[in-house]
């Protein structure tokens, strides 16, 4: 092993439900320590995060909410996890920007008090980008080729970037709706972009994350307002969520709307 250590690290990657560190809960929690000598020990935890999987996120891990259905919750280990810690530097893909956030975020909703001031953390996203750039020029030489003119105007080179990923990647959708159904997954039933609320086979609104879920939101209007009057008041819920919960409180439960079916030939008028 070339990297030389003077005390553990720990390797991280996590899997979420959503992309916002502040927000997202992690599902899957990988971590591989390095001891000072090359001992090495795996672990690998499937997480219940008491809340809604978002499409999108199910579509990239592949871990959907019945996976993690009867999974104990971060907050059940979360004690282990910080002694497992304790003392070791951290490592990861991505770590910084997205894992030590969410690894906080969780610890803190778990009650811990855990830090990492003294820690050092190696991100190998970072190195690699600090190697391979990954800025517009970067892009421009890749996609295009050569260096990007001095007069030519941003806007047309995003263009032209744009056109040479699609030459590169002939998967890719020619279309706007195609590419933007790739970078934006959605759930159909979802009505939020977190899928917090969907839309149940009868129309009415379900719950999918919490104590709730599953159940209707009228239902749950009526047997335990305080519940939702919570949710109401919490900034963790996108405005889509508080809106329709609101409306349920005052008795306006949201239904789905109806979608036009295209007319047939013979139903054209003039």
């Amino acid at each position: 092993m070339r990297l030389k250590l003077n005390r553990p690290i720990v390797f991280i990657d996590v899997q979420s439900t959503g992309l916002d560190p502040k927000t997202a809960r992690i599902v899957r929690l990988s971590t591989l320590k390095v001891e000072p000598g090359d001992a090495r020990s795996h672990r690998r935890e499937l997480i219940n995060p008491e809340t809604a999987i978002a499409p999108g996120a199910s579509a990239v891990h592949g871990i959907t909410d019945d996976d993690v259905a009867g999974c104990p919750t971060f907050r059940s280990f979360a004690g282990a996890l910080a002694g497992y810690l304790d003392g070791c530097d951290l490592a990861g893909f991505g770590i910084e920007r997205f894992g030590l956030p969410l690894l906080r975020a969780e610890f803190a909703r778990a009650g811990r008090e855990v830090s990492f001031e003294n820690v050092v953390v190696i991100d190998a996203m970072t190195l690699f980008h600090r190697r391979e750039p990954r800025d517009f020029a970067a892009a421009y030489r890749r996609f295009v080729g050569g260096e990007q003119p001095d007069d030519l105007d941003g806007a047309e080179a995003s263009y032209r970037v744009l056109e040479g990923e699609l030459e590169q990647y002939p998967d890719l959708a020619d279309d706007i709706e195609g590419l933007d159904r790739f970078l934006h997954p959605r759930d159909p039933d979802a009505i939020d972009p977190d899928s917090r609320l969907v839309w149940g086979p009868d129309g009415d609104v379900l719950l999918n994350f919490g104590r709730h879920r599953g159940e209707r939101l009228s239902r749950v209007a009526e047997e335990a307002p305080d519940y939702l009057a919570w949710v109401v008041g919490n900034d963790e819920f996108s405005d889509p969520v508080r809106d329709a919960v609101g409306s349920a409180l005052r008795g306006e439960t949201p239904t789905r709307p109806v979608e036009d079916e295209p007319e047939s030939p013979g139903e054209a008028t003039a």
